[in-house]
Parts: structure tokens; sequence; C-alpha cells
């Protein structure tokens, strides 16, 4: 596990093939790793090595909901030619367990400039069907920015935890094909993975869901959604301003980082205003089986 995780930290901290959902630090990416392989049976993860050992790519598939899978690299060495052989056998792997499932789709999420992904996965049929810029506050930018927030809005909204009660509106709030599905959400819930609500007249309008990357010293929020019948009442400031709030009252968090869809205008206008800046975009691509 180790020897991979720090086989994988270089890509990781190098814009050029950064690949997303992984933390940036080797401990992170191990801590990530050993949580995938725990607690989804279904998810596997290949290593090439050579002769002596020595680690020279690594691919890692996980499951996000019944139907899609997420993948993670390929990684591989930087010699051009033994990285396609590489990604060309891992692949083949994967359409082998893959292929006789019934409507499964294959996705991957990398940056504009890593061209070897790119060309990859175009040359294998994937089809783009998203693209999102990550956003990311500092602690210094809130510290200057949290005054100048105005989320009064409803003030009959309540904010709070998740309960167990909340799931069956949380499941018709939720996106359906996200890469992490309501019910890995609420069944993975602890110190590190944080689920909070929007109530409004007794019924649940809105949440955000984030991730304490400690190691790496930022959250990430994941997913911010509120009904359309609810939107207008400032309600996604509520919840964003709760979880930077929650974040930064963990001195050892530096940063909060967000992605939001690039058509996504009122989202990113939302992010700016409270003091997000836009650094970099990822695309997402999908094949289906």
């Amino acid at each position: 596990m180790q020897d991979i995780a720090k086989f994988i930290s270089p890509f990781q901290n190098d814009e050029r093939s950064l690949v997303g959902n992984f933390g940036y630090s080797t401990t992170e990416i191990e801590n990530q790793l050993k949580e995938y392989m725990d607690k989804q049976p279904q998810s596997f993860f290949q290593v090439a090595q050579d002769d002596s050992g020595e680690i020279r790519g690594f691919w890692g598939v996980i499951f996000s909901d019944p139907n899609t899978v997420r993948m993670f690299g390929p990684y591989a060495t930087d010699i051009e030619n033994e990285w396609e052989e590489i990604s060309e056998t891992f692949f083949k792997k994967i359409l082998e367990k893959y292929k006789p499932w019934n409507g499964i789709k294959l996705r991957a999420a990398f940056t504009p400039k890593n061209k070897l992904l790119n060309r990859f996965y175009k040359a294998h049929g994937f089809q783009q069907y998203n693209a999102e810029r990550t956003m990311v506050l500092e602690r210094y930018e809130w510290q200057r920015k949290k005054s100048e927030i105005n989320d009064s809005g409803d003030g009959s909204v309540e904010i709070r935890s998740y309960r167990e009660t909340d799931f069956a509106d949380f499941l018709n709030i939720h996106p359906k094909g996200t890469y992490f599905s309501a019910h890995y959400i609420t069944q993975n819930l602890n110190d590190l993975h944080s689920l909070v609500m929007a109530v409004l007249d007794d019924r649940v309008v809105g949440y955000v869901y984030y991730e304490d990357f400690k190691d790496d010293e930022f959250i990430d929020i994941s997913f911010l959604n509120v009904l359309q019948s609810a939107r207008n009442k400032k309600i996604g400031t509520k919840l964003a301003k709760k979880a930077i709030e929650d974040s930064f009252k963990k001195s050892e968090i530096k940063k909060i980082e967000i992605s939001v869809r690039v058509d996504n205008t009122a989202a990113f206008r939302l992010y700016q205003r409270l003091g997000f800046k836009e650094t970099i975009t990822y695309l997402a691509y999908e094949l289906k089986l």
C-alpha cells in the first residue's frame, strides 16, 4: 500500500497530470485507498511491476453507485511507450471485468493539461459529459470576507446535522449518478465526513456534504444542493457558511476546496462572493458499456 501511495503522490502534485478526487500527500492517498478497499469490495486496484519488483504503474477502479465506476488513473512511468503499454494492459483487464455487466458507466476526470489521459480516453471511446472548476477559499480570505456575507434570508430555516429520518428527503435532493451515492454518503459519516441539512417547514430542502483531508490540511465541499422550490432564500449561502465555519474551527485546516460545473454560473458567483478563487478545471469523461 505504502509503495503505491508513494508512486501516485508525485503525479497528484503535478498539474500536468493531476487526476481528480485523491488527496495530495502520500499519507492521504494511502488512507483513501485503504478506505475504498475496506468499504467497497467490488472495487479493485491494479499494479504493474518490473522484474525487480519496482512499481511501474497503477490504476484504481471504485464503485460510486451500482451502475457507475470511477477510475483513478492510469498512472504510469513518464516513458511514453511504457505508459501506453501499461495503460492498454490495465484497460483490457477493466473491460474483461465489467463488460459483461449491463448498463455500466466508466467515468474518469482529469485536467486539460493531462495530454496523455485526454488522448487515451478519447481513443477508447469516452465522451466528455462535464467540466468542473475547482475553487479554493484560504483561511485568511475568509477572515476578510465573512463580515460581508448576508445570509439573513428566511429566518425559519434550520441548519443542523443529518439524522437518519432525513434519508428519504436527502435521496430526493441528491443528484443521481454522482461519484458518491446518497447511500454511500450516509453510511460513511464520521469525524472526517460531515453532512449538514437545511430544514424549512419540517422538510429537508437542502444539504451540504464535506470531507476533511486532515493530513493535507484542507476540507473538500463535495456537494451542496438546494431544492428548486426553496431557492432564492439564501439557503445555499447558509449551508456554505456553516461548512466553512465548521471547517476553520479546526486549527490545522488552511483552505477549503469546492468543484463547480462550468455551466453553473449561479453557484460560481455564490462561491466568489464567499471568497473562493478559481484555480483549475477538471474534464469528466464517460464510457457506457
